[in-house]
């Protein structure tokens, strides 16, 4: 078993928080009115849907999964809002169903970051050591390799065990107490000897993605406003683009109505709902639906909360020649750039969650699907219906990603 393979696959292979209830219990939090852009399309297929409702009927039965749930759009223009399947035994999913987003969420912490670039309170340049001075090689690494995963920090998802020591892995502890509570200094403690070591001793100079840059940065942008992130999340992003069904939660709640997962990841299959998104901090536990998803894909795209110079910067090629980092397939600042579209894929407890948007034709996607307890091959899923819809709305640059 593969606990990475389940959780949050981020790129080329190498690709909190209280329990709030017993296992499989949904937390009853006051449901919100549909949003008429979370309605589902309600035209009869032809064409183009046709061809993308296929694809999404095709990919759950092939895979069993319980649900998939699907928004695209060109501009402000609709084009398919579907759910499929089941949240719950007897409970359809919709369209207004709410669901952990896992890697999108670096896209928001970069748009935060050059935000605040914009606004003169940090510099891309800074050195991490101006925040975390005993962290190894904190002195050689910027705030810009934070983002674009090229500092070297050591991965605590990929810490291993050592029996000597009495260390269990990472892997063994998330799923021995899956609503285990982890906090940013924990995390980073997890990242270090005697767990393991960073990296790479030279930042910039390669690249490995790293969960701990994403923890460390968020601590960093909550440093330099002296806001907590939420707060901060909602004042310089989800306010501004209207975002009411997107949370940075303070528990392991899910506003209603919620998209129940599903995992086999402990060798039984199980609610795992509200299992503890804490040990993903700032890179990945928010919030959202497929519909808020796809304006946070036009609106991060189109660096509609940004300068030109600072949006710029979000699929700047800086890591290509880098490890596997190619022209065709890199990493950015905060999101995977492939064939002109930024992507961000990500597995987490059950769910799987994947967007895109090609700037060219305005075109954003948002798909996120539930396990079914004979699904296979759950986390190459999101990227498969990826490669399969831009193959119908752009086949002369689709998705490559594997």
């Amino acid at each position: 078993m593969n606990l990475r393979r389940h959780l949050l696959l981020m790129l080329l292979g190498v690709i909190a928080l209280a329990p709030t209830g017993s296992e499989g219990e949904e937390v009853p939090i006051p449901s919100r009115p549909i949003a008429a852009a979370c309605a589902p399309t309600s035209d009869t297929p032809t064409g183009t849907t046709a061809s993308l409702l296929s694809v999404l009927t095709h990919a759950k039965n092939a895979y069993g999964l319980n649900a998939v749930i699907f928004n695209a759009t060109r501009g402000s223009k609709p084009i398919l809002t579907t759910a499929l399947g089941n949240s719950t035994p007897g409970v359809p999913a919709s369209t207004a169903m709410h669901f952990r987003v896992g890697m999108a969420a670096e896209q928001f912490e970069a748009t935060l970051l050059l935000q605040l670039v914009d606004e003169k309170r940090i510099n891309l340049a800074d050195l991490v050591s101006k925040w975390f001075p005993a962290y190894p090689f904190a002195n050689l690494a910027t705030v810009q390799m934070l983002a674009s995963s090229s500092s070297g920090f050591g991965d605590y998802v990929t810490a291993k065990a050592d029996a000597s020591r009495g260390i269990p892995s990472f892997t063994d502890l998330i799923l021995k107490n899956p609503y285990q509570e982890f906090n940013t200094s924990e995390l980073v403690r997890l990242s270090l000897f005697p767990y393991q070591q960073p990296q790479f001793v030279n930042p910039g100079g390669n690249w490995a993605y790293s969960h701990t840059e994403f923890v460390v940065l968020g601590s960093i942008l909550e440093t330099v406003t002296k806001k907590n992130y939420a707060t901060l999340l909602r004042e310089m992003i989800l306010n501004r683009l209207g975002l009411h069904n997107t949370v940075y939660p303070p528990t392991t709640e899910i506003q209603s109505p919620v998209l129940h997962a599903y995992t086999s990841d402990r060798d039984r299959y199980e609610d795992s709902t509200y299992w503890n998104p804490s040990w993903t901090s700032f890179s990945g536990q928010i919030n959202s639906d497929v519909c808020d998803l796809a304006v946070w894909e036009q609106a991060f795209g189109t660096g509609k909360l940004l300068t030109p110079e600072s949006a710029a910067k979000i699929a700047a090629t800086t890591n290509v020649g880098l490890g596997r980092n190619t022209p065709a397939l890199y990493f950015g600042l905060g999101t995977i750039v492939n064939n002109g579209w930024l992507v961000a894929s990500g597995n987490f407890f059950g769910w799987h969650t994947a967007t895109a948007y090609y700037p060219p034709t305005k075109t954003a996607l948002v798909v996120t699907e539930t396990e079914g307890p004979h699904t296979t091959k759950a986390e190459g899923v999101s990227n498969d219906i990826l490669r399969q819809m831009s193959r119908v709305l752009t086949p002369t640059t689709p998705i490559t990603l594997p």
